[in-house]
């Protein structure tokens, strides 16, 4: 079955704990502490492959999770990295996040793209010397990985797209000249997905896909055209194909009309894409003013017209050498058929803000956050330190500053806190809606 759409959660591996640890040996009674980090969380990563052709392995499984970075250990033993999950799709695939906006577009296999960040490895005792001083007795947890929902859509990547209504003959041609063998009947809607095939040159190679069941009124939702033209966005050279048989009850000037508009309609970049014209089934003797009809139209369009029979062979030969010639054209000119993908500029970790509501204030901030996550809360120590961190970052005079009294509470990262001026956060804070990992142990 041909899937073109996916939805999927993905993971990051949440970063190791670091130790607890000081160092006893004989004759070195006074080692110090020597607890080391955790490893790093694995990420999750996507990779396009030639080995993957559609979505469907992504309606057996929808949640990937990275492996977690191993605990630190005594004697400067450093926490493994956890292994990162990767995740092979189809080239062409296009990867939105939750608010639809483009974020990657693997278009060639080989590409890879992060999809979701491991957490960062949380210090050891011995790397806290320098910022709490000779004997920290506590140790920073592993930041949670990062975690987000995140859609696949896959265009396929093909040089040409052959678009003509039901039974005019595009999976005939497709199998004329390629090694592909769609399905091939003599009635509508014979193909149900798109097929690919490599068309083998002298001096290079290209790949053509149809679209099936496109009618008019498909950029609406009509037929099936809807779900598959998206794949023509990848083509560099449209040819659109026309159906001359006497029986077929159509007049292929105004097909010509209707299938130009139906692209213009869904995407109206399609119009200014390299564009070529088949009459296909002219062994049918088709009559001799509907193809003057349409030879007109083609002029007035700047349309180059081929006449061929896909099933005979007929013009088939000067019809691909005119679409290789444009193809390497729209390579030498550098066309590009990708997604825009939307940039972010990075967060500034430092900027903080403020949201008040009745009695609440929640501080958002990047690296307040973190710190928050990395705190050991069965350690006294290590929330001491973090309450001396947060008042140093501002946050007191930031949430004075937005109305907080005494008693109100201060909300960072899920945590929540009471807030006395001039004394810091105090009071036991709430547990989050997902605690940490770690027994908060001391080794030795």
């Amino acid at each position: 079955m041909f899937v073109d759409e996916a939805s999927i959660f993905v993971e990051g591996g949440s970063g190791g704990d670091g130790c607890v640890s000081f160092l006893r040996e004989k004759y070195r009674p006074r080692g110090g502490p020597d607890g080391a980090g955790g490893g790093k969380g694995g990420d999750v990563v996507l990779e396009a492959t030639n080995s993957v052709s559609t979505l469907s392995a992504f309606a057996r499984r929808r949640h990937f999770k990275a492996h977690a970075g191993a605990r630190g250990g005594s004697r400067d033993k450093r926490g493994a990295r956890g292994r990162d999950v990767v995740v092979m799709v189809p080239p062409g695939t296009v990867v939105r996040d939750e608010d639809g906006r483009v974020i990657a577009d693997l278009l060639e296999a080989g590409q890879v793209f992060v999809a979701a960040r491991g957490g960062r490895a949380g210090r050891g005792n011995a790397g806290l010397v320098n910022e709490v001083g000779p004997l920290p007795r506590f140790a920073e947890k592993g930041e949670p990985g990062e975690a987000r929902q995140i859609s696949l859509e896959l265009k396929l990547v093909a040089d040409v797209a052959i678009v003509g209504f039901p039974n005019a003959g595009k999976s005939s041609l497709i199998a004329r000249i390629s090694a592909a063998r769609p399905r091939i009947a003599d009635y509508p809607f014979t193909t149900i997905e798109p097929n690919l095939g490599v068309v083998v040159g002298e001096d290079s190679d290209i790949v053509v896909t149809d679209v099936p069941g496109l009618v008019e009124g498909a950029h609406q939702g009509k037929g099936m055209g809807i779900a598959f033209l998206r794949h023509i966005e990848r083509a560099s050279v449209v040819l659109f194909l026309a159906d001359m048989s006497p029986m077929s009850g159509r007049r292929p000037v105004d097909d010509l009309v209707i299938l130009q508009r139906e692209l213009e309609d869904y995407k109206d970049t399609l119009a200014a894409r390299r564009s070529l014209i088949a009459a296909n089934k002219m062994d049918l003797n088709p009559a001799a003013d509907e193809l003057e009809e349409l030879r007109a139209e083609c002029e007035r369009r700047g349309l180059e017209l081929f006449e061929i029979s896909a099933v005979t062979g007929t013009g088939v030969k000067q019809l691909v050498h005119a679409l290789t010639h444009q193809v390497e054209q729209a390579r030498e000119e550098g066309v590009s058929t990708g997604e825009q993908v939307v940039y972010e500029p990075p967060l500034d970790e430092d900027a903080m803000g403020v949201v008040a509501q009745e009695g609440l204030f929640i501080v958002t901030s990047g690296r307040l956050e973190r710190m928050v996550n990395m705190t050991d809360w069965s350690n006294d120590d290590a929330v001491s330190h973090l309450a001396m961190k947060l008042k140093d970052a501002g946050v007191e005079e930031a949430v004075s500053a937005a109305g907080a009294q005494a008693g109100d509470e201060i909300e960072i990262a899920g945590r929540r806190f009471e807030y006395i001026p001039d004394s810091g956060l105090a009071g036991t804070p709430d547990e989050p809606a997902v605690a940490g990992d770690g027994d908060g142990q001391e080794d030795g």
